[in-house]
């Protein structure tokens, strides 16, 4: 592995868990908000949690989806130029 790829790596890795502490941050503080102002209902607490664990997902995944897609562009729009290869 090149050192230009550790250093992606490494910055993917950090960009992840930063993102996911965020998510995480972002709803305790919703919870607690929505505590604060009325009666805290289950459908709340589970409607937050669940979007919260599925920002979570969609963060840690969309990496490895854009790269798939990426790869796999190449057999919907050809490698090379127009009119080139046919």
């Amino acid at each position: 592995m090149s050192s230009l790829t550790s250093i992606l790596v490494i910055v993917l890795n950090f960009v992840r868990w930063a993102g996911l502490i965020v998510i995480a941050i972002v709803a305790i503080g919703i919870l607690i908000a929505e505590s604060a102002r009325t009666k805290l209902a289950a459908t709340r607490v589970i409607g937050v949690g669940a979007s919260a664990v599925l920002a979570g997902v969609v963060l840690w995944v969309l990496p490895a989806l854009i790269n798939y897609a990426r790869i796999d562009s190449n057999s919907i729009v050809p490698n090379f130029p127009v009119g080139y290869g046919s």
